[in-house]
């Protein structure tokens, strides 16, 4: 992705300054018909939903279309269409509980072992994923939505592999506050691979 770390900094600490309030606003304020033209196919289709999410995906229609224009066009990364929205843990099976969440293309091919390439992927860009995803606080009051999920895909030798990353709503927003780093977050978080075990990571 054509992001560089001097384009990354002055993203940060532009949005560092800003109240809760005004982080939101700013997502939120991103929606309009051209956007909505450009981004509604990066949403998830609500014929999928098999959950209470669908709801939420309506209530906070504006806000999902705010999450794909910040990420895609001011952060430059290659969101998966039809990945953005909520999700439940099928490892708990716990449908009451949801995540809100999109997938990454990294759109590139690495001949390195999976769990040296996750790392990599995490580190060049979970921070300013969560920057964004924690914007839209109102999303996170909700009772039912307990964290974020941010998955990443790539190519191999052995066709695409994947990882998701499944982060509690208090732990990001302790490591968006410094509270926890980087390597705390995810061992902390929930990770799992291609065929959605899960693993640990060699931080």
């Amino acid at each position: 992705m054509a992001v560089t770390i001097a384009h990354i900094a002055l993203l940060f600490f532009a949005t560092c300054g800003m109240s809760a309030t005004e982080r939101e606003e700013a997502i939120v304020n991103r929606y309009n018909e051209a956007s909505r033209n450009r981004f509604a196919d990066y949403l998830v289709e609500e014929s999928r939903y098999t959950t209470d999410g669908v709801q939420l995906h309506r209530k906070y229609y504006r806000h999902l279309i705010g999450i794909a224009s910040d990420i895609v066009e001011r952060k430059g990364f290659a969101v998966e269409r039809g990945s953005i929205g909520f999700y439940f843990d099928r490892i708990s099976g716990d449908r009451g509980k949801l995540y809100l969440g999109l997938d990454i293309d990294a759109r590139t091919s690495y001949d390195q072992p999976f769990e040296n390439v996750a790392v990599s992927l995490l580190r060049s860009g979970l921070r300013e994923i969560i920057q964004t995803i924690n914007s839209c606080r109102s999303i996170f009051d909700e009772r039912s939505v307990v964290g974020m999920v941010i998955g990443w895909k790539w190519k191999s030798d052995g066709g695409y592999e994947h990882v998701n990353v499944w982060i509690l709503k208090e732990d990001f927003v302790r490591f968006e506050d410094g509270m926890l780093t980087f390597t705390e977050l995810v061992q902390r978080s929930a990770v799992t691979n291609t065929a959605g075990r899960i693993i640990r990571l060699p931080l």
